[in-house]
């Protein structure tokens, strides 16, 4: 009869599929959520040009949809990332692959900031031109 190790069935599986996964559509909700507004203006301001980039304001009729996603993934990742760590990963638990929970915060802090930026920017606009 083989022996086990004591205890190896009993070790937490690591799950950092979800909170990465929650992360990257955060990031690619806000990219999505800048495409129509701020992205060209960025683009332009560093020198890309082209027809194709006025044709990005036309995705401004999807800025609520992408919005919707967008929040709906960072809500997801911060629930992810600042929840307490019950039986996934805990303190004293040996972990196969640690998730860098300090890069995923920050990344959703950055997302939820440019989400939020691109959310007022079309309503900014308007007086930051009239200077």
């Amino acid at each position: 009869m083989a022996q086990t190790v004591s205890g190896s069935d009993d070790l937490p599986q690591d799950r950092p599929t979800g909170e990465r996964v929650a992360t990257a559509g955060s990031l690619l909700g806000a990219l999505a959520m800048t495409s129509c507004c701020i992205l060209p203006l960025v683009l332009v301001s560093l020198g890309v040009g082209g027809v194709w980039i006025a044709q990005l304001t036309a995705l401004y009729e999807y800025k609520w949809y992408t919005f919707t996603i967008a929040s709906a993934f960072i809500g997801w990742g911060f629930w992810k990332v600042y929840r307490p760590a019950g039986g996934e990963c805990a303190a004293d638990a040996a972990c196969a692959r640690p998730v860098n929970r300090r890069l995923m915060k920050a990344s959703l802090w950055f997302a939820t900031v440019v989400v939020l930026i691109a959310l007022i920017f079309p309503y900014v606009t308007p007086y930051i031109l009239s200077f």
